[in-house]
């Protein structure tokens, strides 16, 4: 990027400059020195004949004369006659002008067209590059490659770099806003749908943990929403870090969450989901005073046909667990039930 870089008007004025003063001269420099050969072989030749027929005819001449004075042609015709034939035999013929002079000048302009060619496809080729990459929405690390050679498509190309990482930004955010709670920051119901469908479609064993903060709305009424809003916040952060790799947590809605489990069984939910349920209990809030929660617990099987199913199911043994007296999980399990406090 930090070598100097040529204006593109500039390159195509001084090629077309170059192209056309060498041309020009090489054309006209080409057609006098064969001409000039042609006539002085021709003058040379022209002399050389008109002494050796002026020497015969002058010889016959005299002859005619000592032998015939009655018969003898005239000087005069004989001149005519010989000037005639020198210059029916020493004209240029067209053949010879054209071996001379149009083929040099056809293999010139045949190379003048390669090289205007060559150019030409040289000053193309890195925009056609950017159109392609362009059209394929290829990334910046696509781009760096094309060679900029010239200061036009190398401001092309620092546009186009800017585009893209702008486009990769706006659709980085718009998907964010798609896929995740403007509160709380974790991936939200949208995107915990896109995640079950793929999950049931694939027929990928899983569990899942349906979560609500127990009297929820005592802190709104209590503290008020903002208090409130702390509260969910900080709950899904905490939340996240004990659930880490173990699967993915989202909000529901309102201060219900979900946690999905990939290939995780019943038994490995109930330990996850009692290990955040005592943790929480325990943890310092923002409003001052405990948060405990009720979780709804049941894992994926073969009747199950889409995600509604499966989230009524834990919804029901969410109900359960909230009707034994909060701060407790709930377990539905192929129709069985289980209540753990």
């Amino acid at each position: 990027m930090g070598k100097y870089k040529l204006k593109l008007s500039f390159v195509i004025v001084s090629m077309i400059i170059i192209v056309v003063l060498a041309t020009s001269g090489v054309s006209i420099w080409s057609s006098y020195r064969n001409f000039n050969d042609i006539l002085t072989q021709n003058k040379n030749m022209m002399q050389e004949n008109y002494v050796r027929e002026l020497s015969a005819m002058s010889e016959n001449y005299i002859q005619e004369r000592l032998n015939d004075p009655n018969q003898a042609q005239s000087i005069e015709l004989n001149m005519e006659q010989l000037v005639g034939k020198i210059h029916d035999e020493n004209t240029i013929s067209f053949s010879t002008f054209f071996k001379s002079m149009i083929v040099p000048l056809l293999i010139l302009f045949v190379i003048i067209l390669i090289v205007a060619i060559w150019i030409a496809l040289k000053i193309v080729r890195p925009l056609q590059k950017l159109s392609t990459s362009v059209e394929r929405a290829e990334g910046v690390q696509e781009l760096e490659v094309i060679n900029d050679w010239y200061d036009e498509v190398r401001s092309l190309k620092e546009v186009v770099e800017n585009v893209v990482i702008l486009s990769e930004s706006k659709i980085s955010d718009l998907t964010n806003q798609l896929n995740l709670d403007s509160l709380t920051g974790i991936p939200n119901r949208r995107r915990m749908d896109q995640i079950l469908n793929e999950l049931i479609f694939n027929r990928v064993p899983h569990a899942i943990v349906l979560i609500d903060l127990d009297d929820f709305k005592s802190i709104n009424d209590t503290y008020g929403h903002t208090m409130g809003d702390e509260v969910l916040k900080s709950f899904a952060n905490h939340m996240q870090n004990n659930i880490g790799k173990q699967g993915m947590c989202f909000r529901y809605g309102g201060e219900e969450f979900m946690v999905i489990l990939p290939s995780a069984t019943v038994d490995i939910a109930i330990e996850i989901a009692e290990n955040l349920r005592i943790k929480q209990a325990l943890l310092d809030t923002a409003c001052g005073r405990p948060v405990t929660l009720s979780a709804g617990i049941t894992a994926f099987t073969t009747n199950i046909m889409n995600p509604n199913q499966l989230i009524s199911i834990a919804d029901q043994a969410l109900y359960k667990a909230k009707q034994s007296g909060r701060n407790c999980t709930c377990v539905v399990d192929e129709l069985s039930e289980k209540i753990i406090k």
